[in-house]
């Protein structure tokens, strides 16, 4: 266990202090939390239909057969707990903030607008994720013109956060029961 202990502490402090430098961001730059990042609550036929939608999409994405997460090693409980907390829950956290919520917000106001925000989000969003093949990354490409869409359209950062979520939460399961 004491092998995987720090590099998974790691894991979770990451998202934890990159959440917390984004609130001193938007206190430092006298931002509006419910404007600007979205902490309001999400209009509900949106919200339902960009969930419904991002179901869907998670669905043709494993009909594809590109999705199929690695299986993850043996692992001790705790291990595992962390790294669900850390890769399925403040991981998508703190990048929601940072790209559907300060990023897109600034990008919003610039001359490209609210869809080219979008674009230019999703796409730096997915070249983030340098562990993945180019194959992958066309599909978080999508996911994340889908995630900023539903940040535009619902006016709440909950809805691209639950999204997320559950995207990561289900890659996660599938890690752990050798779904491919």
């Amino acid at each position: 266990m004491t092998d995987y202990l720090l590099p998974t502490i790691a894991k979770v402090l990451l998202p934890v202090i990159g959440i917390g430098l984004m609130v001193l961001v938007v206190m430092k730059k006298k931002l509006s939390f419910s404007v600007d990042i979205g902490f309001r609550a999400p209009a509900p036929g949106w919200a339902a239909a960009f969930f419904v939608f991002w179901l869907l999409l998670m669905a043709a994405e494993e009909l594809l057969g590109q999705t199929a997460p690695k299986p993850w090693k043996e692992y001790p409980v705790v291990i595992v707990g962390l790294r669900i907390l850390a890769i399925g829950v403040l991981g998508p956290i703190a990048e929601e903030l940072a790209f559907r919520g300060l990023l897109m917000s600034a990008l919003v106001r610039t001359r490209i607008g609210v869809f080219g925000a979008i674009f230019v989000t999703a796409a730096l969003w997915s070249m983030v994720h340098t562990q993945y093949e180019p194959a992958i990354l066309a599909l978080l490409l999508i996911d994340g013109i889908v995630l900023g869409l539903a940040r535009h359209f619902t006016r709440s950062i909950y809805v691209p956060i639950a999204m997320h979520v559950t995207g990561n939460l289900f890659s996660i399961w599938q890690s752990l029961h050798g779904v491919a």
